[in-house]
């Protein structure tokens, strides 16, 4: 009892709590973002790294994902080695705040919206110009999207370029 509470207290003490993304969505939100072969594409928050994964396959991206949760971390480094995908894509159990995007063409986030703005400042001070945000769900209020799309679900998908003239 006492580790059940523990564990969902934990779960909503974070800024986002796990739900899986659709395969369908996650190949929407590739592809919105244009992801193109030997670019590095970060999904801050992967849960079981799945968007990782499949950048990774059938994108031939680098792909690279950070999870504060250990058990999903460990789900997704096990997934992406079963792959045989450990040369193109990663998983790091880790803070997000604290993870480097300087070398991200295409950041993922499926996060609450007070994640998205805690985000913000670091999102404009790492990313080059050119590399594309793709946020599921919450828009990034201080960005103008170049682009929004439809999940297979109805929910927004919300695209952004660094560098253009509204973000």
């Amino acid at each position: 009892g006492a580790i059940t509470l523990g564990f969902i207290w934990w779960n909503l003490s974070l800024d986002a709590l796990w739900q899986p993304t659709d395969r369908t969505t996650v190949r929407l939100i590739l592809s919105l973002a244009g992801v193109k072969p030997g670019e590095t594409v970060v999904d801050l928050g992967c849960g079981d790294g799945r968007i990782v994964v499949a950048a990774a396959r059938e994108y031939n991206a680098y792909a690279r994902g950070v999870e504060i949760d250990p058990f999903r971390a460990l789900w997704g480094k096990t997934w992406i080695r079963l792959a045989g995908l450990s040369d193109r894509a990663r998983i790091t159990w880790g803070d997000m705040y604290q993870f480097d995007l300087s070398t991200a063409d295409v950041v993922v986030l499926f996060l609450s919206g007070k994640a998205n703005q805690k985000l913000t400042r670091k999102l404009s001070r790492e990313l080059r110009t050119g590399a594309r945000i793709v946020s599921y769900y919450h828009p990034l209020y201080d960005f103008a999207p170049v682009e929004v799309g439809r999940a297979k679900d109805g929910y927004p998908l919300y695209l952004y370029r660094m560098g253009a003239s509204d973000v």
